[in-house]
């Protein structure tokens, strides 16, 4: 009977069927299969990659705005209380601009005296402060201080420290001191490549690049402030390809006027400050 059906089936064209055989893949298949699987992880990279790259961007330039609006508006608070003795003879209470170059950029420095009280709540009510501006390196800071800013080796840059302590007189009267026996001292800090700052002459109608107010016996009439935050060479390539010129364009630009500056008269006839027009009547 087995010898029959085997005859049959020969004899209708079919293949004998080994017993328990299976249909599996083919190599082609195989290959289609594995191209597929990588084009899907290509993709699925490539989008993890984009959304990582937009966060990075988005939290970059959340940080540069915040570090502009922290210098903006301590610039703007302190320029506006700037206070100068009848005048400008007083070390104290001295005005100065000096000019400088670092390895990205101009460096300059600020100083000068409001009559803001200092933050804190051991600060005693009108007590006046000394407040500056300088740009230094981040080994040049305190750990707390440099700590709480992002440190990028790609962007290289140094620190603009803004530094508000109080004012001390000759006769230290007027200055409290601390359980630990120092001076309250306030820093803050923002990772900058370079600060650029002028300051405009009433008297010759030009800005020029320091100020020194016992020199010049007043104070100037303005303040221009121009800083750029650290970038990376890839920005920096963008940039020029784009023709941007960080100095003509910077980051921030401040630029406001001292309300004790503007048109007083040299060498002050009396302690009003008096002014060309009311001068001019006399």
């Amino acid at each position: 009977m087995r010898l029959c059906r085997a005859i049959q089936n020969r004899a209708g064209g079919k293949p004998p069927q080994p017993h328990g055989s299976q249909s599996g893949f083919t190599l082609l298949e195989l290959l289609v299969s594995v191209t597929v699987l990588i084009i899907i992880v290509g993709l699925v990279q490539l989008s993890f990659y984009s959304v990582t790259n937009t966060m990075a961007l988005a939290r970059d330039g959340a940080d540069r705005l915040r570090f502009q609006q922290i210098v903006w508006r301590n610039l703007s608070v302190n320029l506006q209380g700037v206070y100068a003795d009848a005048g400008s003879i007083q070390p104290e209470y001295q005005f100065l601009g000096e000019d400088g170059e670092g390895p990205y950029g101009p460096a300059d420095t600020l100083r000068f005296a409001t009559s803001l009280p200092l933050p804190g709540a051991r600060s005693l009510p009108g007590l006046s402060k000394v407040v500056t501006y300088e740009l230094v390196d981040r080994n040049e800071v305190s750990d707390i201080v440099a700590d709480a800013l992002p440190y990028d080796e790609s962007r290289p840059g140094a620190i603009l420290l803004i530094r508000e302590e109080p004012l001390q007189l000759e006769s230290q009267d007027f200055v409290s001191r601390t359980s630990d026996g120092q001076w309250d001292t306030y820093e803050r800090a923002v990772p900058v490549a370079s600060m650029d700052i002028q300051y405009y002459d009433g008297n010759q109608q030009e800005w020029v690049e320091q100020w020194d107010s016992l020199e010049e016996r007043r104070l100037p009439d303005g303040v221009w402030l121009k800083i750029n935050f650290p970038r990376n060479e890839e920005e920096r390539r963008e940039e020029m390809q784009r023709g941007i010129n960080s100095t003509e364009h910077p980051d921030l630009e401040v630029m406001m006027a001292l309300p004790l500056g503007r048109n007083v008269e040299y060498p002050f006839p009396d302690f009003n400050h008096l002014r060309f027009e009311a001068y001019e009547e006399l």
